[in-house]
């Protein structure tokens, strides 16, 4: 008999007025299988949030049996454990399938795959402007065994998938399961969904030491069927927040051992108080903490009522903080610009903000210049802020803000909406109370400890192998350096290296090592000869569409008017006419006329006529020698349906 979960036992949120999201809360998840109703679907994906860590043994969260009215769910641990495994604390978000845009201007796309054992290339239904967020969950329970979801190389294109179940050896699988993916983009990383619940996207490092975040501590946990050792090598791991919600994934693959995430919800921040000042323990008085004048910000002053007059420890005249030195001018912090503004201080290392203090003298307070409507912005780079928390402030002298839950970030940045009433802004004093975090995180180690001749030579040595960075050293010893290159190992036989990122538009051409399909770049003139020099089989092409060219190496190198021999810096490409071309081959001259031309563009504004790199800086051409795989419906230019291109070579 099925057990279904009552609604009472959790709480559900819509994410949008058309049911397209919806997030349940907390529900206690064991290995005993438990049904879940849902309603105002049409064809639902299921995501489980990390589970916690209140039993310790390893496993997954295993869904199944999704519907338009329901999912089954249970914790589901390795096989070779005894099955029986206590409750767990997940939520779950709920996805309509397709392409939702929000009104913030994120794009999440909701989609689900077939997976046999193994790894495997999933495209997105179109390209995104950069390299989503991907979170992966399965969607079935075919094999009646545990199995984790892994993501590699991902690109606004496309990103790798393995499914890893235990390392001792089990029951063969035949059997494949359905996967779902979300990917999201937000040029933010954090916004908010229609209905005004805030989201935020980031990235960390972590291993079997765990990363520690508001939340509880996030961590790599090895499951142990083959050996007890669960020493894992850094993952990076995307996340996304919502509603204090953790959803993760691991987004590359440098340990080969099979892992899970988890969240130990009862782990918390080693917090060092820092030199607490006045009444409360003031930690952002300027001169306490390493902070000066430098460390305060604000998005607009009035003459000299600058951002460190809010800091300095005077309310205007009235000394407020016994431990502050002098005072900055007049003491407080002034704009007269109508607008919204916001008011900052940046702490030399992460801080742990519990609460805050907005002082105002009458003169400011009394026709209405305190500030009223507030949101506490955190950040780690400076760049991309997270909405902590808003607050509708009373008109006062003197109010203490408790935060629902502490606020982590170097920059910490209290954004105001509006006011009591009066155009101007002032703050007399702000103060924050809390901590600092005392841990710090750990970099990432180097992408791969695997080595080969090619990203060809790889696949040759280990046919499973998954797309992603490995170093690689095309002319061997007495040539260049080793370098890291990015391998496409499964789309058109595997075994691609990436040289060149390209698309239409662009003015000039960057190097990097490695080129990724996150960003246009190509390979150094030292890296491009030595992978050239080792080609056996030919280019490969991809564009933003997942669509797939290529053309073989005895073409390449028997262009008349460029061979792909002659090619020898693909950030200065050979200009035979009027457009950069990798190779061109043409029946009459080489002036691109006549329709008797091929060729391959890697073309931008100094090396095309007019305005064409606009249209064909990154394109193909196949009007007399052809393309030995060509998808496009116009048969002789790829331009047409296309403007970016990722150029392998194998």
């Amino acid at each position: 008999m099925k057990k279904y979960l009552l609604l009472i036992s959790f709480s559900m949120t819509l994410i949008s007025n058309v049911s397209a999201f919806t997030l349940i809360d907390s529900v206690k998840v064991s290995s005993e299988k438990v049904t879940i109703p849902i309603f105002g679907y049409d064809d639902p994906v299921v995501f489980a949030s990390i589970p916690s860590y209140k039993d310790s043994e390893p496993g997954v969260i295993s869904i199944s049996s999704v519907s338009n009215s329901s999912f089954e769910v249970f914790f589901d641990e390795w096989p070779y454990l005894d099955g029986a495994h206590s409750e767990e604390n997940v939520s779950f978000l709920i996805v309509e399938k397709g392409r939702h845009q929000f009104e913030d201007g994120s794009i999440w796309e909701v989609g689900e795959f077939d997976l046999s054992e193994g790894s495997a290339q999933q495209f997105f239904s179109e390209s995104f402007p950069h390299a989503p967020h991907v979170l992966l969950s399965g969607q079935t329970q075919s094999a009646k065994e545990a199995y984790s979801l892994r993501v590699s190389s991902v690109s606004a294109l496309t990103f790798g998938v393995t499914i890893n179940r235990q390392e001792q050896e089990s029951t063969k699988h035949g059997n494949s399961e359905k996967v779902g993916y979300l990917a999201i983009y937000s040029q933010p990383n954090n916004g908010l969904t229609d209905s005004g619940l805030a989201y935020s996207l980031n990235q960390q490092a972590i291993n079997q030491h765990g990363f520690q975040t508001i939340n509880g501590k996030l961590l790599v946990q090895e499951e142990q069927s083959k050996d007890i050792e669960t020493e894992h090598l850094l993952e990076t791991i995307s996340l996304l927040t919502i509603k204090n919600q953790t959803f993760a994934q691991d987004i590359t693959h440098y340990g080969k051992d099979t892992i899970a995430l988890r969240l130990d919800t009862d782990s918390n921040f080693e917090v060092d108080p820092g030199d607490s000042t006045g009444q409360y323990g003031n930690i952002a008085l300027i001169g306490s903490n390493g902070l000066d004048e430098s460390s305060y910000s604000a998005s607009q002053s009035y003459g000299l009522d600058s951002a460190s007059g809010a800091f300095d420890g005077y309310n205007s005249s009235a000394k407020v903080n016994i431990d502050a030195n002098s005072k900055i001018n007049r003491g407080i912090w002034l704009t007269t610009s109508v607008q919204e503004h916001w008011l900052q201080v940046a702490f030399n290392r992460q801080a742990y903000i519990t609460s805050f203090r907005v002082m105002l003298y009458p003169g400011a307070s009394d026709p209405g210049m305190g500030v009223k409507d507030v949101t506490l912005q955190v950040s780690d780079d400076n760049i991309n802020f997270i909405d902590h928390e808003s607050f509708s402030l009373v008109k006062s002298l003197d109010q203490l803000i408790e935060l629902t839950e502490p606020a982590v970030g170097r920059f910490v940045r209290l954004k105001i909406h509006s006011t009591q009433g009066h155009s101007y802004r002032a703050i007399g004093e702000l103060e924050y109370f809390g901590g600092f975090i005392s841990s710090t995180t750990t970099e990432p180690e180097p992408p791969s400890e695997v080595t080969g001749s090619t990203c060809a030579a790889l696949k040759e040595q280990n046919p499973n192998i998954a797309s992603g960075i490995y170093e690689i050293d095309p002319d061997g010893n007495g040539g260049i350096s080793p370098f890291l290159a990015m391998c496409e190992m499964d789309v058109n036989g595997g075994g691609w290296t990436l040289v060149a990122h390209h698309k239409d538009g662009l003015e000039s051409i960057v190097t990097s090592s490695p080129v990724t399909a996150s960003e246009p770049s190509v390979l150094s003139s030292e890296q491009w000869l030595a992978v050239r020099n080792s080609m056996s089989t030919g280019m490969m092409f991809i564009d933003e569409h997942s669509k797939i060219s290529f053309i073989n190496e005895s073409k390449l190198n028997s262009g008349n008017c460029v061979a792909l021999s002659q090619s020898n810096d693909l950030s200065q490409p050979i200009v035979p006419f009027d457009t950069g071309v990798l190779w061109q081959n043409e029946g009459t001259g080489c002036s691109l006329s006549g329709l008797d031309y091929s060729f391959i563009s890697l073309s931008v504004k100094s090396t095309s006529r007019g305005d064409s790199y606009m249209r064909a800086g990154s394109s193909l051409y196949q009007h007399n020698v052809k393309f030995d795989l060509w998808p496009y419906s116009n048969g002789v230019y790829s331009g047409y349906e296309q403007n970016t291109l990722l150029y392998y070579i194998k």
